[in-house]
């Protein structure tokens, strides 16, 4: 079975969080299980950056968007098996950020990704490639399955390809105004209410859910939330029309990026059979936190996340002064809303030598965190799947989450008396709840014995991409 995987990013060569994760992983996972699997992604500033030794495939496409026309020059580079071509326009791509600038999106977003996805088009029936299937993410390809089957010109086009379309977060659904759907050349029949039209606007991610023959999520609990007005994000009515050909499928992780036996950012590896070597990695992370060593029995709370509304952060700030009375420390990473990074440097000069925090993203120290802290706190309002949760049960930091998505697929809550479950769970979205989880963790926390074999249950378990790889392959075969 032949694949072509289109992302707008994917993980090492450019990318903002779980889809590039994804796109990684999952590719790579189904190429091993023996598919014959490529990629197609944007040429992003940050792939020159990082220096990969791209090949020209001497292919140079016009694309049509609009009344104009672009070229699109191809590249490509093989990493483990896996050939990944690279759509390259300056002017579209040639960008530090992906998606926006600190305050507001790129203003040519649809035309830019509109772009992308024509190209991706054009590049399979330019080097005939003639896949099985063509496997598209997100509201930036969204519109795939409309050009595969209209053309990037809007006129037909003769193959037809069977079509998978993978939400990863519903709440970003790429919604532009109506009266740029010129952009798109496709025929006006499809801005209709069945496929892309969106209260007089058009919706690229509803176009996705319309047109691909299988639409997936990123865990079985999501799928199901979805369909209910809290977590529909509008769509809820129109995705119950097609749940018959809606399934959710739990991301799995790429346990050669992230275990602590072979993590080359760890001051020292361990594993489930010898955990000495957590004790170590929180020394570590506690001196480049420049927090205070001399409590290294103290818990330490790590979180990496953006932050934003929906990872929790109104919660945590809310939370914040009760969890720093239970004499823990806290370590966070990530970037966000202005408001968020305001308070969080108020937290690190309110309890100094407890509280760190980096504004940014770094992989180094997000490693660190996994392999340092004891809890891995995850309060989000709502998570379609989550990997750093599964990450955590890998490096024995035990996780903390609210039962949503895939948060609650893949924690078990931790029976009363200590001896089943990988986490804690708490399920109303409130402060009250979140410190109640937090203090039976610590309560446990002050039970070694009891921890240290809920650090090994989770350790042991396994999210693998090889797992999720067999249930993709189940939709790709199954389709009629």
């Amino acid at each position: 079975m032949k694949v072509v995987y289109i992302s707008s990013e994917i993980s090492p060569y450019a990318s903002t969080g779980g889809l590039a994760d994804v796109a990684g992983a999952l590719p790579k996972a189904l190429a091993e299980s023996g598919l014959d699997v490529c990629r197609i992604m944007p040429m992003y500033r940050p792939v020159y950056d990082k220096g990969y030794s791209l090949q020209d495939t001497g292919v140079t496409l016009k694309i049509p968007v609009g009344f104009r026309t672009y070229k699109a020059h191809i590249r490509f580079h093989e990493m483990e098996g896996i050939r990944t071509y690279f759509v390259e326009r300056d002017e579209f791509f040639d960008r530090r950020e992906l998606y926006s600038l600190p305050d507001r999106d790129y203003e040519d977003n649809f035309e830019r990704f509109i772009f992308f996805q024509k190209a991706a088009v054009a590049l399979m029936d330019e080097l005939g490639l003639a896949p099985d299937i063509v496997h598209s993410n997100d509201w930036q390809g969204g519109l795939v399955p409309a050009f595969l089957e209209h053309g990037i010109q809007g006129i037909g086009r003769a193959a037809k390809e069977k079509t998978v379309f993978t939400i990863h977060n519903l709440a970003y659904q790429g919604i532009f105004p109506g009266s740029d759907y010129a952009y798109t050349n496709l025929p006006f029949s499809c801005f209709s209410i069945e496929q892309l039209e969106f209260y007089g606007n058009v919706n690229c991610l509803k176009g996705g859910v319309s047109m691909a023959d299988r639409v997936t999520t990123v865990s079985r609990r999501y799928a199901e939330e979805i369909l209910q007005p809290e977590f529909g994000c509008g769509l809820d009515g129109y995705l119950t029309k097609i749940q018959d050909r809606l399934h959710g499928i739990v991301n799995g992780v790429d346990y050669s990026v992230w275990d602590p036996q072979a993590d080359s950012y760890l001051a020292r590896t361990y594993g489930p059979d010898d955990l000495s070597g957590k004790a170590e990695c929180k020394k570590d992370l506690l001196k480049v936190m420049k927090l205070d060593r001399r409590r290294g029995n103290r818990p330490l709370i790590g979180m990496v996340s953006r932050m934003v509304d929906h990872k929790g952060f109104d919660l945590l700030v809310q939370a914040m002064p009760e969890i720093m009375k239970e004499d823990v420390s806290f370590v966070l990473l990530g970037s966000g809303m202005k408001e968020y990074h305001e308070a969080a440097q108020e937290w690190s000069r309110m309890w100094p030598g407890r509280f760190g925090v980096y504004i940014g993203y770094n992989d180094e120290l997000s490693h660190k965190i996994e392999g340092g802290a004891d809890i891995f706190l995850m309060p989000s309002k709502f998570e379609p799947c989550g990997l750093n949760q599964i990450y955590s049960l890998r490096y024995g930091t035990v996780p903390i989450v609210h039962a949503v998505g895939g948060l609650d697929d893949t924690i078990q809550d931790v029976s009363e008396d200590g001896t089943g479950g990988n986490g804690f769970k708490f399920n109303t979205y409130t402060s009250d709840d979140l410190l109640a989880s937090l203090r039976r963790a610590l309560q446990l926390y002050r039970k070694p014995d009891a921890w240290r074999a809920l650090q090994r249950r989770g350790m042991k378990q396994d999210y693998s991409w090889t797992r999720a790889a067999k249930e993709y392959i189940a939709v790709y075969e199954n389709i009629g």
